[in-house]
């Protein structure tokens, strides 16, 4: 019984050793800026239906004023802690008829960022 209990144990242990060696893996950065010659209503509405439309991600908030978009993951699963990924998109106006959007730095190395930003890339391109 106490062997059984030592190897229950031990393989525990080495799955939380397995789940720390990956919870601080590098991630790619995604740092880039995506810069469109339209107005900044028509790129901050086009961005919310872009990030609206990729599966397994809702708005959590959006600040039109401060070109904030914030978005949550909602496939849950205990084993990759999908549930705990969001996004932070921001919308700047470069001036009267350009704008930018760039994901927030803090969600640059997040899971999804990429994809998302490939997203709303189409759905912008497609508006020009």
């Amino acid at each position: 019984m106490i062997r059984k209990s030592l190897v229950l144990v031990a393989a525990l242990v080495c799955l939380h050793l397995a789940g720390c060696a990956t919870a601080e893996k590098i991630l790619p950065l995604h740092d880039e800026t995506l810069v469109y010659d339209l107005p900044l209503d028509l790129t901050y509405l086009r961005t919310m239906e872009a990030v609206d439309s990729r599966p397994g991600w809702e708005l959590e908030g959006t600040d039109k004023e401060k070109g904030i978009i914030k978005v949550r993951n909602v496939q849950y699963s205990r084993l990759d802690d999908s549930d705990k990924r969001s996004l932070t998109i921001l919308v700047r106006r470069i001036s009267a008829a350009r704008t930018s959007v760039a994901l927030a730095p803090e969600s640059q190395r997040s899971l999804g960022g990429g994809d998302m930003l490939q997203t709303i890339k189409e759905k912008l391109n497609a508006e020009q």
